[in-house]
């Protein structure tokens, strides 16, 4: 491919040539408020135990009023071989522990295992997918596709507006530590977005998850997350300054370069996710996200309760998931790790999520292994 602006090749970095909006799918829906939701997974005993809790509360927030917004739901698992997860559909076609997945064929298939980074899997596996719906339209339950990462904890349905309506923008979340602009990433930032585009500060720092978009929006913002990660898988100043959020910056980049400008609100506005302890509350959210871990401390600076996801690895807790420790009964003295105090308003957040959490958890049989 050559740059439509003089002949030189183009290099991993470097834009493609800006292109008109996408036409509209055959067979895809265009109207209405509904969503489908995908989230990928290369399948670890980590991920699928969040991701067992995450779409038995998906599940519970179908059944919650405005829930028949939530018509659709893809597991993408970059995998060599079916999971665990994907034999849970021969338990029960209704049980709220099937997960409908799609595979994809991973690039790098000892993440199957382990491998250094297994998200740079991601938008590849996600090209696929949208590849093979555009082949059958079928696939594709909604005008809307949100795309969540497995650590969610839904608390109630996500609405959003009218598809069809011009006025209706994609929707993202702004994360503190994807800054397209802080000095020391100019140099890397550059080589994915040449300063004749503008400055840094026309890229947002959102990531792919959460995001809601029309399909032929992920279309056009797809393709580039996948070449600016590879590009950046391949460079390795850039892997370096970007660190374990890269992908998240590949995704960022590739929506400036298409245009696509999502409407992204903080908490307690956003309509997305809320993320304890950081956030207090729920704020206008539909699911929590338990990236952070939480410690409460008692007034000697003694631990007494944890919650870190990083903690939950064993192979066996995807078979028969266990129940998450609710802390003891709130006290005012105590305080987080980084000393800060646990606030009643905390303390009743963090205690509410999981209490949906063990919800789902009640309801997951046990699994036997994949022969």
């Amino acid at each position: 491919m050559h740059d439509t602006r003089s002949t030189r090749k183009q290099l991993p970095g470097q834009p493609t040539a800006k292109v008109k909006r996408s036409t509209v799918t055959p067979g895809i829906p265009t109207k209405g408020t509904a969503i489908h939701t995908l989230v990928t997974s290369n399948g670890s005993p980590y991920l699928n135990f969040q991701n067992r809790i995450m779409y038995g509360t998906y599940k519970k927030a179908q059944k919650m009023p405005g829930g028949d917004s939530l018509v659709g739901f893809t597991r993408i698992l970059h995998r060599t071989r079916p999971d665990l997860l994907m034999d849970e559909a021969s338990l029960s076609p209704t049980s709220c522990s099937t997960v409908p997945t799609f595979r994809a064929d991973p690039l790098t298939p000892s993440c199957d295992t382990w491998c250094e980074f297994p998200v740079s899997d991601r938008p590849n596996a996600v090209m696929q997918f949208l590849k093979a719906a555009k082949a059958d339209p079928t696939m594709i339950k909604a005008p809307w596709l949100l795309m969540i990462e497995t650590d969610y904890v839904w608390m109630r349905p996500l609405q959003a507006p009218p598809a069809e309506d011009p006025a209706s923008r994609p929707m993202a979340y702004p994360f503190n530590y994807i800054v397209p602009t802080a000095p020391p990433l100019e140099g890397v930032m550059r080589k994915m977005y040449p300063a004749e585009l503008g400055p840094l500060s026309g890229i947002h720092g959102s990531g792919p998850a959460p995001v809601m978009m029309r399909f032929d929006e992920w279309m056009e913002v797809a393709p580039e997350w996948e070449r600016l990660t590879a590009h950046i898988e391949a460079d390795m100043e850039s892997k370096e300054k970007l660190g374990w959020v890269r992908e998240m910056y590949a995704f960022s980049v590739a929506m400036a370069l298409k245009g696509v400008k999502p409407e992204i609100l903080a908490c307690p506005r956003c309509p997305l996710i809320a993320q304890p302890p950081a956030d207090q509350a729920l704020g206008g959210a539909a699911m929590f996200h338990y990236t952070w871990g939480t410690i409460f401390k008692d007034s000697f600076g003694r631990k007494i309760w944890e919650f870190d996801k990083r903690t939950y690895t064993a192979e066996e807790i995807q078979r028969k998931t266990p129940r998450v420790p609710l802390p003891p009964a709130y006290r005012e003295d105590w305080k987080m790790q980084d000393d800060q105090p646990v606030t009643r308003e905390l303390y009743d957040t963090l205690v509410g999520m999981i209490e949906r959490m063990n919800s789902a958890v009640d309801d997951l049989p046990e699994l036997q292994a994949v022969r």
